[in-house]
Order: structure tokens, then C-alpha cells, then sequence
């Protein structure tokens, strides 16, 4: 039997071609590689870095709630009463990982795999939104970034938050894509997950069901789409009511904590930029405080055993320095933004890592931006991701950011990157470009 000419003059297909084409599971065992590969990769870093700056150089506090919640204490810091003043989920975390013990060795295989996950969910993203090269591409920028590599393994909620927001985000997607009742109430369960580990997605949460209600492409029932965004509501409701209700009973009202007063006022204060963005916002908050008047300490005094007070008295505080000077605050709302979303890392560190970041995220920045820019007919599929990015930008503004509470954001730009680099190396290879799958 001969071979047909049409065969003969096809030239070979390209690796992005031979990827789009294998099976599912292939495809998986694929993806599963790149996670086993991120996997080992953090966990060696970090262990070449040693265990002996890693209680000292990290949030320590977060330990400290793990540390007693482990011992039956409560979530309470050391001494002193049950706290409402940050989302709990992050030290539960720990505590289930240490048992109350500083054992460096848990803390980092339990954070590697929860990096290594934001591998999967970043793959699993990009296969819904641009197909499975696309998806090859981005697994394996995740894998590698630098930032993640060796942050996500640290003694903070970064990682895991962005892990939990990274799959939240996705199973926002399939429940508009598919309607599933079930796939509803999961997404509101990891979206309630993610906002007990970082306040600051309520918003972003709120605006996901919001997207839910939305006309999609399959021409969903309006009945449907109320159904499936209610009952994402509902679960993140139901996961959000414990902490609550606990929060009511410590502190008279209903709030997921009561560090946003302080939060606002450290970002707006005559100090914020004393040190920040170029050294740590915490500097430049305790700047702040020692610049307190013997007025302002008198103020306080009274409220020292209601920290829900106290917060109200530091947002009361930022809200004067707001309105005192617009102008001035809407400059520093640019100056925050650009610290945050910078190509060089706030705070900044020695040459090399700012330059091992700087070289690392400055692509992916231009690359994201341009991905956006040519899928912008899509972008009622893509209004949860500018939610994201502009939430996160008003928020910044008004408090503070540096480059760690922007990583969450940095896997969009990896996936819209990735969309733009496989069309790119196809038109190199003289190979079509990539069809959605």
C-alpha cells in the first residue's frame, strides 16, 4: 500500500501540535510530571537555604496563633485574650501540620505540595480558557518562577493563599461553563477558604457570584444561573458564618477581623513613605506609632481591651488624613499601585534576587498585558480576571501592597503569557497557530 503524496509533502508536526493532540490522560500524566517537578524543586531550595533563619525571618506571629491553638489555648496570641484581629485559616493550617512544634520539615513538605497544586490548578485554568499546549506552557512557568519557588515554601500565608484563590478561581469557571449544582457550592466553599486565609478577596468574591448571574455561551436559564450563584453564595456564606459569629462574641459585631482599621491608617499617615515601598510598610508603620502624640496615647488607653475600638480609632484616623488632602491621596493610591505591580520586588532585597525577580516577572508582565490585550473579544469569559486585577488595585490604593500580595495575580499573567509565547513558537516553526481545545 502506498503512502498518499498529501502525507508525504505535510511537514512534520510541531512539539505544541503533538502536545494539543494527546489523549487526556496522557495529557495528565504530563501535567502530573511538571507538579512532581515543582514539588522537588521547592523543597530542595528551601532546604538548601536551611531551617536556621526560617523561624526568624518570616511572620512568626502566624506560628504563634498556630502554636496555640495546637495546645488548646485558642486562637489567641500569647497572654492575652481570644482574637479577632486576622482571618484564622492560614495558623489552622499550621497548627495541623506542627502540632504546636517548630518543625521546619512539616511546614515546608506541606507548603511545597500546596505550591505544587498551584501548579495543577494554573494548568487546569489555562486548559480551560486556551487548550492544553497553552496549559503545558503555563504548568511549567509556574513551576519554575522564582518567586514561588522559593516563597511559596516560606513561613507565610502567601502561598496557600494564592493556591486556594488560583482554585476558586477555577471552579468559578466550570460552575458558569457547566451549571453543576455541585461544583456551585464547592466554589463558594474554597472561595469562603480563601478569604478566611486573606480578607481582602471578599470583594472579589462578592463580584464572582455577581458573574455567575451573568449570560453566558452555552445560553443558560436565567433560573439556572440564579440557582448555581446562589447556592455559590450560600456555601461561601456557610463557610464564612463560624468565624463570624465567633468574631461577634469577642467583639460586639459581625467583621472578618479588626486589623482593617490599622490597615488603613498605616497606608495613610504623614509616615507611610518614610521607609515603604522601598523597605518594609512595617518600618514605616512603627514610624507611626512612635510619632503619636501624648494626646493620641491618652485616646487609646481606654481602648486597649476592645480591639474592635481601637480599630475604629485608627480608621478614623486614616479617613481624616484621606479627606484632609484628595490630591495627596490618590498620588500615594499610584505610588502603593506601582510598588505592588513593579517589575522590581517591594521590599527590596540584595541585587540579585531583585534582579532574578525583576528578570523573571518583567516578561511575564509585558507578555500577561498583551494576552489581555488580544483576547479582549472574550472579555465577558474574562470579566472575573479584570474583577480581580481592579479589585486588587482599589484595595491597594487605599491600604497598602507589597510585590507577596500581588503573587496571586502573577499566575493570570503566566496563563495570558503562555496564550501569547505557544502562537508565537508556532509562526516560528512555520506551524499554524494553536486552536482552543
Amino acid at each position: 500500500m502506498t503512502a498518499s503524496p498529501l502525507a508525504e509533502t505535510q511537514p512534520p508536526r510541531s512539539f505544541f501540535e503533538r502536545v494539543g493532540a494527546l489523549a487526556g490522560a496522557r495529557f495528565r500524566w504530563a501535567i502530573g510530571a511538571i507538579v512532581l517537578v515543582a514539588f522537588v524543586l521547592r523543597v530542595v531550595a528551601r532546604a538548601a537555604g536551611g531551617a536556621a533563619g526560617f523561624w526568624t525571618n518570616s511572620y512568626f506571629l502566624f506560628f504563634m496563633l498556630a502554636k496555640q491553638l495546637a495546645e488548646g489555648h485558642g486562637y489567641a496570641f500569647p497572654g492575652f485574650p481570644p482574637t479577632a484581629f486576622r482571618v484564622p485559616f492560614y495558623p489552622i493550617f499550621l497548627a495541623a501540620v506542627t502540632q504546636g512544634r517548630q518543625d521546619f520539615w512539616a511546614v515546608l513538605i506541606a507548603q511545597a505540595l500546596v505550591s505544587a497544586g498551584t501548579v495543577a490548578c494554573v494548568a487546569w485554568l489555562a486548559r480551560l480558557w486556551f487548550g492544553r499546549p497553552v496549559a503545558l506552557v503555563a504548568a511549567w512557568i509556574t513551576a519554575l518562577y522564582p518567586y514561588y519557588l522559593w516563597h511559596d515554601t516560606a513561613l507565610q500565608e502567601t502561598g496557600f493563599f494564592t493556591f486556594l484563590a488560583t482554585l476558586a478561581m477555577a471552579l468559578v469557571v466550570v460552575t458558569q461553563r457547566r451549571r453543576g449544582l455541585a461544583v456551585a457550592l464547592l466554589a463558594g466553599l474554597v472561595l469562603g477558604l480563601a478569604i478566611l486565609t486573606r480578607a481582602t478577596l471578599m470583594p472579589f468574591a462578592l463580584f464572582a457570584v455577581f458573574w455567575l448571574l451573568m449570560p453566558d455561551r452555552a445560553g443558560a436559564p436565567l433560573r439556572r444561573r440564579m440557582v448555581t450563584a446562589l447556592l455559590c453564595l450560600a456555601a461561601l456564606g456557610a463557610t464564612l458564618s463560624p468565624w463570624l459569629i465567633r468574631a461577634h462574641q469577642i467583639t460586639g459585631r459581625y467583621t472578618l477581623g479588626t486589623e482593617f482599621g490599622a490597615a488603613v491608617w498605616g497606608g495613610n499617615n504623614p509616615m507611610t513613605f518614610r521607609f515603604y515601598p522601598r523597605q518594609s510598610i512595617d518600618l514605616s508603620r512603627r514610624a507611626a506609632i512612635l510619632s503619636l502624640t501624648r494626646a493620641d496615647r491618652a485616646q487609646l488607653m481606654p481602648l486597649r481591651d476592645n480591639e474592635a475600638e481601637v480599630s475604629d480609632w485608627f480608621l478614623r484616623r486614616g479617613l481624616s488624613y484621606i479627606y484632609a488632602d484628595p490630591a495627596r491621596f490618590m498620588i500615594g493610591a499610584m505610588r502603593k499601585n506601582i510598588a505592588a505591580f513593579g517589575v522590581l520586588p517591594s521590599p527590596r532585597h540584595d541585587w540579585k534576587t531583585d534582579a532574578v525577580q525583576a528578570l523573571a516577572y518583567g516578561p511575564m508582565l509585558v507578555l500577561g498585558l498583551i494576552g489581555l490585550w488580544r483576547t479582549r473579544s472574550r472579555w465577558r469569559e474574562f470579566l472575573p480576571v479584570y474583577g480581580n486585577f481592579l479589585l486588587f488595585a482599589g484595595i491597594t490604593g487605599v491600604l497598602w501592597g507589597h510585590s507577596s500580595h500581588r503573587a496571586f495575580l502573577d499566575v493570570y499573567l503566566i496563563i495570558f503569557a503562555s496564550s501569547v509565547i505557544v502562537p508565537t513558537l508556532h509562526r516560528i516553526g512555520g506551524a499554524a497557530p494553536v486552536q482552543r481545545r
